[in-house]
């Protein structure tokens, strides 16, 4: 199994939380089933534990094409793009955002009509730029309880 982080617009804390728990995980399991690539379009730190690899994909946008045509049914993608999100789950792949939501076609068609609104009200001029929403404590709980209880899901602990 593998967990695929769009590294690029992933928080420290959940880069560093993922390889953690992969390397807990490999431990645990000592047969090397689970990893964790971290795809990226830049050099992105991020604490390197066993099972845990970096990718970085030199054009812009490729760092999601990897994702998107290597991940598999079984896999867990970590990412905040919608679009990425709309392409693995649509193949059967489990995916999850950095705040712990879980991407589902609803939740996906959802937040896809809401951007795109949103776009076209801030070429208008109807509407505000967009803003970064905080992360904090609380984010960062609510991705580790998600990431944990979807991780156990997939390898059937």
């Amino acid at each position: 199994m593998t967990v695929w982080a769009d590294a690029d617009s992933l928080p420290r804390g959940v880069r560093d939380r993922i390889a953690r728990r992969v390397a807990r995980e490999r431990e645990r399991r000592q047969d090397g089933s689970i990893h964790a690539v971290f795809a990226s379009n830049r050099p992105i730190p991020f604490d390197a534990f066993d099972g845990s690899t970096g990718v970085v994909v030199e054009a812009p946008s490729t760092a999601d094409d990897l994702i998107a045509e290597r991940a598999v049914p079984g896999d867990l993608v970590v990412t905040r793009d919608i679009p990425l999100a709309e392409r693995v789950i649509a193949r059967g792949v489990a995916a999850i955002n950095d705040r712990g939501d879980s991407w589902t076609p609803d939740t996906v068609r959802e937040r896809r009509s809401l951007r795109d609104f949103m776009e076209k009200a801030r070429a208008l001029g109807t509407a505000a730029p967009v803003g970064n929403r905080s992360y904090g404590p609380a984010e960062e709980r609510a991705f580790a309880n998600a990431f944990d209880r979807v991780l156990s899901r997939l390898l059937g602990a």
